[in-house]
């Protein structure tokens, strides 16, 4: 070819087991990146811009369907969406004359997270929005990271919490820093610093003080910390986004 333009990226939309799509509505939309279009289990993009070759538009393309999977799992349910390059469409804006060879790359590749398996099915009839205030930065990926090894199984809800409330307070320089940056109660930050380096069992718990029992944590409170820490994660994105960043207050996360 010798002015290559690619056309339109395709993907596969799927999900993972916990949830299935039954007769999903299609869904269209546009913003500065292309034109998108799911019909059925596939996704077609057409690039606002103009890239000779495939991999500079996945370049572009494949971190926003990351963000959206993030998104997705955050929001809704882990494994609610997943995108699987299939393949693109380049056209020639410069043919040759009629007769000439005519040499049309190709490869195939994938894009998507390894998430966990819900324990309920989840049927859906619409496909999760895409976002609009959510980047999955290097800083949200390390913290969407995390959150997706506790939901695995792979690491205690204590130690991802921790991790993650001191990940913030280092983005800041203190945990008041922290409050003010990502419009967060210091009071939320401070019992979920409480519970997640005092708090836990024999399995669980991140340390033990000398000649001081155990203190396993409560159901009320493990489930204020999973809501908590997910809800954390996401607006570690929305920061990233640049976008007006609403409070999260007590109204919204009562404490346990």
């Amino acid at each position: 070819m010798r002015d290559p333009h690619v056309e339109s990226v395709f993907y596969r939309v799927s999900a993972e087991e916990g949830t299935e799509y039954v007769n999903p509505e299609p869904l269209h939309f546009e913003n500065t990146l292309g034109r998108f279009h799911i019909n059925g289990n596939t996704l077609e993009v057409h690039p606002v811009e103009h890239f000779p070759t495939e991999a500079g538009a996945r370049a572009v393309i494949d971190p926003f369907l990351r963000a959206w999977e993030a998104d997705s799992d955050l929001c809704a349910n882990p494994g609610t969406i997943r995108f699987k390059f299939e393949q693109s469409v380049v056209v020639d804006r410069d043919p040759p004359p009629p007769g000439s060879n005519i040499v049309v790359p190709a490869s195939v590749g994938a894009v998507g997270f390894a998430g966990t398996t819900a324990s309920v099915k989840i049927l859906r009839n619409s496909y999760p929005s895409p976002p609009t205030a959510f980047v999955l930065s290097p800083d949200a990926e390390t913290a969407f990271r995390r959150w997706q090894s506790y939901r695995q199984g792979k690491e205690p809800l204590p130690a991802m919490s921790y991790f993650l409330f001191t990940w913030l307070c280092s983005m800041a320089r203190s945990r008041r820093g922290a409050a003010k940056m990502f419009a967060i109660d210091e009071e939320i930050l401070k019992k979920l610093e409480e519970l997640s380096s005092t708090r836990g069992d024999a399995t669980n718990g991140r340390k033990v003080k000398a000649n001081k029992p155990l203190q396993p944590l409560i159901g009320a409170e493990i489930q204020w910390m999973e809501a908590v820490v997910t809800r954390l994660v996401h607006r570690v994105g929305e920061h990233a986004s640049g976008s007006s960043l609403p409070e999260i207050g007590l109204k919204d996360f009562p404490l346990p």
